[in-house]
């Protein structure tokens, strides 16, 4: 009996002694996660917090005006169906353009104005193309510079017709020279 009483005693002392060392391995856990995160608040306030005081409040302006920015409306695309095709005569042969055009505004008023008076804005677009040359054309300035003729002559036409000018873009969805 004496024995069992021997291993009773040893099983009793080591059931004492495991709880104590989980205890120290929870304590140490925690002081290392402790640890960790005052060693990566440090790190953050000294990368991030390195700015002096002026530029933070500049950088926090322009955030703000950043926001202020953003266009409180989506843009709108009219699509100027069908395409344009125009001709020209480039010394003895007959080239062509062909040209799909969409037309970028942020107002409805200006898509309902655009499909309304298209027979007058597709006249335009066609007049424009035909006095451009052909040559000039094939370059990416003369592409950009025929944008920038189109969209002049859209905005004039949507403030004598609809009253503003806010055409945005004229963009070339295609366009192709032969």
């Amino acid at each position: 009996m004496a024995k069992e009483e021997d291993l009773k005693l040893e099983g009793g002392e080591g059931e004492e002694e495991k709880p104590k060392s989980k205890k120290k391995l929870i304590i140490i856990i925690l002081l290392v996660v402790l640890i960790l995160a005052a060693a990566g608040g440090a790190a953050a306030f000294f990368l991030l917090g390195g700015e002096e005081e002026g530029e933070g409040e500049e950088a926090a302006e322009e955030e703000v005006a950043e926001v202020v920015e953003e266009p409180p409306i989506p843009a709108q695309y009219v699509v100027l169906k069908p395409e344009f095709v125009v001709s020209f005569q480039v010394g003895t042969r007959q080239r062509f353009v062909q040209a799909s055009i969409e037309v970028m505004t942020r107002q409805q008023s200006i898509v309902d104005a655009m499909e309304l008076h298209s027979p007058m804005i597709r006249n335009e677009v066609i007049r424009i193309i035909s006095a451009q040359d052909f040559n000039a054309l094939r370059t990416a300035d003369g592409r950009v510079a025929l944008q920038e003729e189109l969209k002049t002559a859209m905005v004039k036409i949507m403030e004598r017709e609809a009253g503003s000018d806010d055409v945005a873009a004229v963009l070339f969805t295609n366009f192709v020279m032969q």
